[in-house]
């Protein structure tokens, strides 16, 4: 009877993989549908939500998991962008051999910050990371012959692979998909792992988590690496899309924009990075479509507030973030059904 009992969760667990699957996909065939047949949103913008979702998604991880605030995410994003945009420009590294380059810097850089910072607490914390972005952001704008200054860097060729090349939206968002897709299962495979417990139990108690053997530091410059390697991948991806980069967009707001979305989908979930993404740009998007319907000439200042009137909104309503909200909501459901595999007892 145990053994029926244990199969049919295998394959249980086999189905809601299979499922799972086929909601993502369906989602991106989804947006592309949206994109094609609405004014609402354009195939650039798939693509923008896509790379905005891989970095926040890295967001979650740091701040979710392991409860660490940072405010220069957007550093590594540069740091993608900018590696895989002067090796394929100056050393004419193909692009897949220069965005693994970029990994490697973006890695050793957050090593090195995580050992510095992670030793310090709360408000400090936070300050030492958004120095960090303040930082990078300078560095770029003064480093005037490796990255082009104010003025940034283009002729940034197109990601591709031999013959073939992501030449048009469509192709860009499908790969960047299949990024965004693959970076959720690993980020679901750590939550669920022994790493994923243990990241947890320093976010909750960095006293408490020792006395079980948790070394807190290892596992938190851990998460901040990973962390970073997504951010830096969708910087790479960003640089070989609009095959320019600038300071402007690896700055505070950028950061903010990450932290934002991660906030708003969840960083109890690891698809926080995704729903935030998605709630982000249809929020933004669907208020400059709107708007110039009831405003006339400029309409930016009151996009800003309709934006931030719902991000208030959202984040007052549903404080856990809406995807961690709608799993703990699935979580207790399934917690208040009866197991029927669990037959009452004979008295």
């Amino acid at each position: 009877m145990t053994g029926d009992a244990t199969s049919a969760r295998g394959g249980t667990g086999r189905l809601r993989i299979v499922l799972a699957v086929a909601v993502y996909a369906g989602a991106g065939l989804l947006l592309l549908a949206t994109a094609r047949f609405t004014r609402l949103l354009v195939p650039a913008d798939l693509v923008f939500l896509a790379l905005a979702a891989i970095a926040a998604t890295g967001l979650v991880l740091i701040m979710g998991f392991s409860g660490q605030v940072s405010l220069g995410h957007a550093a590594f994003y540069g740091i993608g962008a900018y590696s895989t945009g002067i090796l394929t420009v100056d050393q004419r590294l193909a692009p897949p051999v220069a965005m693994v380059a970029g990994l490697a810097i973006s890695a050793a850089a957050a090593a090195v910050l995580g050992l510095a910072v992670f030793r310090l607490r709360g408000h400090f914390l936070a300050m030492a990371t958004l120095a960090f972005g303040l930082f990078f952001f300078y560095l770029l704008t003064f480093a005037d012959d490796l990255t082009g200054g104010n003025t940034g860097r283009g002729g940034i060729p197109r990601l591709g692979v031999g013959t073939w090349s992501v030449i048009t939206d469509h192709r860009m968002f499908l790969v960047a998909w299949l990024v965004l897709g693959l970076g959720l299962l690993l980020a679901s495979n750590l939550a669920a792992s022994g790493l994923g417990r243990a990241l947890r139990a320093t976010g909750a108690s960095e006293i408490a988590a020792p006395s079980s053997g948790v070394d807190v530091l290892r596992m938190r410059v851990g998460v901040f690496v990973v962390g970073a390697l997504y951010a830096s991948l969708a910087g790479s991806l960003y640089a070989h899309y609009v095959t320019f980069v600038s300071p402007n967009a690896f700055g505070l707001l950028t950061s903010v924009r990450f932290l934002v979305i991660a906030t708003v989908g969840g960083l109890g979930s690891v698809w926080g990075g995704l729903v935030g993404a998605v709630l982000i740009t249809l929020l933004a998007e669907g208020a400059r479509w709107i708007l110039p319907r009831f405003v006339e000439g400029g309409t930016g200042g009151y996009e800003l507030i309709v934006y931030g009137g719902a991000l208030v909104v959202v984040l007052v309503v549903v404080r856990r973030g809406v995807a961690d909200a709608v799993v703990h909501a699935l979580r207790s459901r399934r917690a208040a059904r009866p197991d029927p595999d669990v037959r009452e007892q004979p008295r």
